[in-house]
């Protein structure tokens, strides 16, 4: 029997809280939370996702204490962190997310459903990353499922409620899977992609299976990293070597420092690159990196 329940067009599980979902189900009320169709000016709308505060045990290193954990739902996803400094620790993603449950809840038009299953084809093949243009046409499809997942519907309220549908479903998994993992371990969640602590293969080959034996379609990957800075839910640094990290940082990463050079940004495609400027910026974000993992190994001596 599966657990996995639907409510007026949300999918819920058995740990979403009961004031999150009586929530997203006015959200989806058109004439509560919604810009009326004859208004242009901006219009303010009501938040009913108030932030909820778990007390929890967080082990860093040496130190141990209790520390408040912030679990904010929003009309974009579920957004929490720890600030601290941890060693071993894994990255969970869940494969695109929005589109999968836009999927499950058959909000896809035809022509979406196709692209989707195509886009699922690729994914599949375990050579699909070695070639050029597999990953070019995954990246295309990607783009045009995000794009049409932001605007399901014929009018403004109808494709703002359809959005909510499928992402308030993909949030109310993903904090199943937190709970999955003991909420103490997750050390930064931004909507579809978590951080833990206390990783281990076997549970992960578990965690998998039941997933997706619930959600047809659904996809994952993870990555270990010995060393993790969290300083909000935005910005954080994994690292594993000077060749190895990922890097998400307002102050020093390429795309801030490039930024800062150029006043530009790398996202806008319409705009030719600063080659040079390039180069210094990846400069800036490797030596930060060096650093940060120079602090971590005296630390942990």
């Amino acid at each position: 029997m599966k657990k996995v329940k639907k409510k007026n067009g949300i999918m819920y599980w058995p740990s979403t809280p009961r004031f999150l979902l009586m929530a997203e189900q006015l959200h989806l009320t058109p004439d509560f939370n919604h810009r009326p169709e004859t208004m242009d000016e901006e219009h303010e709308n009501i938040k009913l996702l108030p932030p909820q505060l778990l007390s929890s045990l967080v082990a860093t290193e040496p130190y141990e204490g209790y520390q408040k954990e912030r679990l904010n739902f929003t009309g974009n996803g579920i957004y929490q962190y720890v600030k601290c400094t941890v060693r071993n620790v894994a990255q969970i993603d869940v494969h695109s997310l929005l589109p999968t449950m836009a999927y499950q809840l058959g909000l896809l038009d035809e022509r979406h459903e196709a692209l989707f299953l195509e886009k699922k084809k690729i994914e599949a093949d375990p050579n699909y990353p070695n070639n050029k243009r597999l990953v070019a046409k995954r990246e295309r499809i990607k783009l045009e499922l995000n794009r049409y997942c932001s605007t399901i519907g014929e009018t403004k309220v109808e494709h703002s409620i359809n959005r909510y549908k499928a992402m308030y479903s993909g949030m109310n998994m993903v904090f199943d899977m937190l709970n999955y993992w003991g909420l103490s371990n997750v050390i930064n969640c931004v909507n579809d992609g978590f951080i833990v602590t206390n990783f281990n293969e076997e549970k992960f080959e578990q965690f998998k299976t039941k997933y997706s034996k619930e959600i047809k379609y659904l996809t994952f990957s993870v990555k270990k990293y010995d060393f993790c800075l969290v300083k909000n839910d935005l910005e954080y640094i994994l690292i594993n070597n000077d060749g190895d990290y990922k890097c998400r940082n307002h102050e020093f990463d390429m795309k801030s420092a490039y930024r800062k050079l150029t006043g530009k940004s790398l996202n806008d495609e319409t705009v030719s690159f600063d080659s040079k400027a390039l180069l210094e910026a990846e400069y800036v974000e490797k030596g930060a990196i060096k650093v940060c993992k120079n602090l971590f190994l005296k630390t942990s001596h």
